[in-house]
């Protein structure tokens, strides 16, 4: 650490605002505490998981139990829509969830990930198994990577492998396709976007394996059953996913 960094740090933290004064990115409160992002302890600590009824396979969150006819499974479930095993999400995508991850997506405040990477072992610990020998993030075409900086997915992924002890993986599947936006698709468009825009380049390092695909957000599930699809074909023995959010199914305009 530099000079400058560790004479900041050394700072208290009532000086550091007097010094530093910084408002909170989501409630407009003065930031009181060193942080190195600009959002402040209660609306971090405001975050709460979901915690009603969800799809045992895909964990669509639901409203009622009638729309599971007597099962534990959604319609798209029922009708075996989806090839990973498992899925789950932390939370709803609405109100700080997903303005914390806007600021980690698209404002690029990337220490977010530590914070959030944490709520990851909420949604894994939902899942019927936490035996896995592989955690990969969904990938960013390598284009949109450049563009972006980063791949928000791989911090969130990192953040979860460290804590969980497990390994990650490094581009043992990688999207080869830029494919448009899926903002604003209806399922259908979404599931046709995203086909053929993932590969597993090193068969090998997935073959026989348990992967945990990590992703921040899940809408109908195209994007995270396209990957499932070519890591199966690539010889893994099972995929779940875990994601920050969930968006509903009438809600599909996620940025």
């Amino acid at each position: 650490m530099t000079g400058l960094g560790r004479g900041v740090r050394a700072i208290p933290d009532s000086l550091f605002a007097l010094f530093f004064p910084a408002l909170c990115r989501l409630c407009r409160q003065p930031i009181e505490k060193f942080s190195l992002v600009p959002v402040c302890a209660d609306c971090l600590q405001a975050v709460r998981p979901y915690e009603g009824l969800e799809c045992v396979k895909c964990g669509l969150f639901l409203r009622t139990p009638q729309v599971l006819h007597g099962t534990v499974y959604c319609g798209l479930c029922r009708r075996e829509a989806f090839l990973f095993e498992q899925a789950r999400s932390f939370g709803r995508y609405e109100g700080i969830l997903r303005d914390l991850i806007q600021c980690l997506k698209y404002d690029g405040f990337r220490p977010l990930a530590r914070p959030l990477g944490r709520h990851l072992i909420d949604a894994a610990r939902r899942l019927a198994t936490d035996s896995f020998d592989l955690v990969l993030p969904v990938p960013l075409h390598s284009r949109r990577q450049r563009l972006r900086g980063f791949n928000q997915s791989a911090l969130l992924a990192a953040q979860l492998a460290k804590l969980c002890s497990m390994p990650m993986g490094s581009d043992d599947c990688v999207r080869v396709r830029d494919t448009p936006p899926q903002t604003g698709l209806r399922a259908a468009e979404r599931r046709k976007n995203v086909a053929g825009a993932f590969h597993v380049p090193f068969p090998q390092r997935v073959r026989s394996r348990r992967v945990l695909l990590v992703d921040d957000v899940m809408t109908t599930g195209a994007t995270a059953n396209s990957c499932t699809r070519v890591l199966l074909e690539a010889g893994a023995e099972a995929v779940s996913v875990v994601t920050l959010a969930r968006v509903h199914p009438g809600n599909r305009d996620v940025l």
